[in-house]
């Protein structure tokens, strides 16, 4: 929506502020695209990117999801097909796999591994980690489409096609190349987050955080305003003094260092109004509270899991214990249930790993530290 004013004979324009949401906040989008077999994922075919750059920046998305990540790989994985041995050219060990797959599937809510079969084609020769994010599929996920960059137009991405490791057919195509590919919503083409009910609260995080560092750059950007009164320079005048003033008085590297001003009299002195901050901190202090808290409940988490405690209560171990339990059954053991099924069907086995989960074990089961 948008208004407009005429302001000492200016037209001013007023653009409202869910524009902004529009624009910025990506949604996970599928379209298929004319003469292309790939689903894209997002307006511009970047959803991921935007969820993977929300776990960059949102600092409790990223407590959050690497809190998971560690449950869910638990004391040790083991690996039951090559006793650790590396399982690629690379070096990587299913173990390392098994992490990176874990941090995808909560991070997107699935994950992709390249999966290369031996000459016979009776069982894999080597698995390799594909960043889930750099992959696409078709409708029904028969082909598998993988790119170093799908932010490039269509015409111009440079991808390579596999087929799903789910069709395997013990024959040559692809000389057993395929790409095995788990999604965990089965109504739509790409997975759904656990905290895609949260993805406002992490971009409200996003941005309070830029906000605070923005104003430590631009110190007096948001909290005065400076007028010079000794008339209307021009444009480029404008131009050198507000270069000079920014170089001088803002960024952190100048905090508390004096202003001087030169004027012709009384009446031309520069002036410097404070803008009413009108508790600013108080709210984003809120604001920020309250976001993290949503993020913690779309993945049905406790802050204690994560060493947080909003009542500052204190530690307590038999709480721990407690939360961590139910947690587990809930959250944890489903994804570890999903990961070993995949790794089994991979190597066509019924226990190709184990996953060790954590010991909670405590010296004293009701002290408060």
């Amino acid at each position: 929506m948008k208004t407009e004013n005429i302001i000492n004979g200016v037209n001013i324009s007023f653009l409202a502020i869910d524009q902004w949401v529009q624009d910025n906040v990506i949604k996970p989008i599928e379209t298929d695209v004319k003469g292309k077999d790939f689903i894209t994922w997002g307006k511009n075919n970047d959803y991921p990117e935007y969820l993977f750059n929300l776990y960059s920046n949102a600092p409790t998305l990223k407590t959050v999801i690497n809190g998971i990540v560690d449950y869910v790989c638990g004391d040790d994985i083991v690996d039951n097909t090559r006793n650790g041995e590396a399982i690629n050219r690379k070096g990587h060990t299913i173990k390392d796999i098994v992490q990176w797959v874990a941090k995808d599937l909560v991070i997107y809510g699935g994950f992709a591994i390249n999966v290369v079969m031996n000459k016979q084609m009776t069982a894999p020769a080597e698995l390799y980690y594909i960043d889930f994010k750099r992959v696409r599929s078709n409708k029904d996920h028969s082909k598998l489409y993988y790119a170093s960059d799908w932010g490039k137009s269509y015409g111009r991405v440079k991808y390579i096609e596999y087929p799903n490791f789910y069709e395997f057919k013990y024959e040559e195509e692809h000389k057993g190349n395929y790409i095995f590919y788990y999604e965990n919503d089965i109504n739509k083409v790409y997975p759904s987050p656990m905290y895609s009910a949260s993805v406002n609260a992490c971009e409200i995080e996003k941005l309070i955080s830029q906000y605070h560092l923005n104003n430590l750059h631009n110190n007096f950007a948001g909290s005065y305003i400076v007028n010079f009164n000794s008339g209307k320079p021009t444009d480029k005048q404008k131009e050198e003094i507000e270069d000079e003033f920014y170089d001088k008085f803002t960024g952190v590297e100048n905090a508390g260092r004096p202003m001087l001003c030169f004027n012709n009299s009384k009446g031309n002195e520069t002036t410097i109004t404070k803008v009413e901050s009108d508790n600013y901190k108080e709210k984003y202090d809120s604001l920020v509270e309250r976001s993290s808290k949503e993020i913690f409940t779309a993945f049905r988490m406790s802050p204690i899991l994560c060493g947080i405690d909003y009542n500052s209560h204190g530690f307590n171990a038999t709480e721990y214990a407690q939360v961590y339990k139910l947690f587990y059954k809930t959250v944890i053991m489903p994804m570890q249930d999903i990961i070993k099924d995949k790794f089994n069907k991979i190597f066509n086995t019924e226990n190709a790993i184990d996953i060790i989960p954590f010991e909670i074990n405590f010296e004293t089961e009701d002290d408060s530290v």
